[in-house]
């Protein structure tokens, strides 16, 4: 693609935490909005200011960490919101993030239908800015941005993200606040879609989830549960499995999951606020040319709006009441911060 220059760094260019505004030229893609971020450790990602403020594209010194899908970056007016028309502007990328009246499988609940995984993820968001702060130890590029999932008649809700990369650190963290901005209680569904790709992903990657019970999301899932933590060689007759995983918690209630190659003594681990976030799921895909595993923390079951109420897993939201995500992302080098993640 080529890229139009909107933006000169914002900063200090010395401090080498560089944010630039581009914009992308040709095919689907024409017209979508990035914030490129990257900092002195080798870590660089964009941050997608059409689409959610997801992230698309996380590398390491040059080295792949997401799994961008066949369609690539879409611009939001392709959006398809019935049934799994949302697949055909499904860029995966390092983040998608699902939400926020639905996440997971298409549904139809009091007389309404909803499609796969919502909208959030195919709004652009307003109120954007990217800032480089100085104070404290270390200097760092925070980009905020806000997400409107709002309907006359209907709910109200707002996602405010935040996202922060330090200067030297192998590390970004997320934080969104959804509100309820709204005058009736609201049904609050969440999924933050972390998709792990070529090379980070391979048959030799090691799959590290800390499960206290993990339950396949269908039979066939459950035809390979005992090897879901297992990578293989690409499939073109793969058919996806998903599995709900119970995570451990830590003393600060966090738990975390990461995947490492040991070829390329890289991987990446995704270190999850379990107060908020309480649900885990994992997305095993090893197709030929679909080849990604989603390590995807939720607050709830993802196979319906009934579904996620009957099993007392949805989460709502008062009028006017806000909730917290917690999420930091770890680039890890070399076997030891692998094996220190696991203790």
């Amino acid at each position: 693609m080529n890229y139009q220059e909107e933006k000169k760094y914002i900063g200090n260019r010395d401090q080498l935490i560089r944010v630039k505004r581009l914009k992308m030229q040709e095919g689907k893609a024409a017209g979508v909005e990035m914030l490129d971020v990257q900092n002195r450790s080798g870590m660089h990602f964009d941050v997608n200011v059409s689409r959610g403020m997801d992230i698309p594209y996380l590398d390491f010194c040059g080295e792949n960490v997401g799994f961008i899908s066949p369609c690539g970056v879409v611009a939001p007016e392709y959006f398809d919101d019935k049934e799994l028309g949302f697949l055909k502007s499904f860029t995966a990328g390092f983040l998608t993030t699902c939400g926020l009246k639905v996440a997971g499988a298409p549904c139809e609940y009091e007389g309404a239908e909803y499609g796969l995984h919502g909208n959030l993820s195919h709004t652009p968001a307003e109120e954007v800015s990217a800032v480089i702060e100085e104070g404290g130890d270390t200097p760092c590029a925070v980009i905020r941005g806000k997400i409107r999932d709002a309907v006359i008649f209907g709910d109200k809700m707002c996602l405010e993200r935040e996202i922060r990369c330090f200067y030297k650190e192998r590390k970004f963290t997320l934080r969104d606040k959804v509100t309820n901005e709204g005058y009736k209680k609201v049904r609050q569904m969440i999924l933050y879609h972390c998709n792990i790709g070529y090379p980070i992903l391979s048959p030799e990657s090691e799959v590290y989830i800390p499960a206290l019970e993990t339950k396949a999301r269908n039979a066939h899932a459950q035809e390979g549960i005992d090897s879901w933590m297992k990578t293989q060689m690409a499939d073109p007759n793969y058919e996806e499995m998903c599995y709900y995983h119970k995570l451990k918690p830590d003393e600060k209630n966090h738990s975390i999951a990461a995947i490492y190659n040991p070829d390329l003594e890289l991987g990446i681990a995704i270190e999850i606020d379990l107060s908020t976030l309480d649900h885990f799921v994992q997305w095993k895909m090893m197709g030929a040319g679909d080849y990604v595993m989603g390590l995807e923390p939720s607050n709830s079951t993802i196979d319906g709006i009934k579904d996620a109420v009957d099993n007392g897993s949805m989460k709502y939201l008062k009028p006017g009441e806000t909730r917290e995500y917690n999420l930091t992302f770890h680039i890890l080098k070399g076997r030891e911060e692998f094996e220190a993640v696991k203790r």
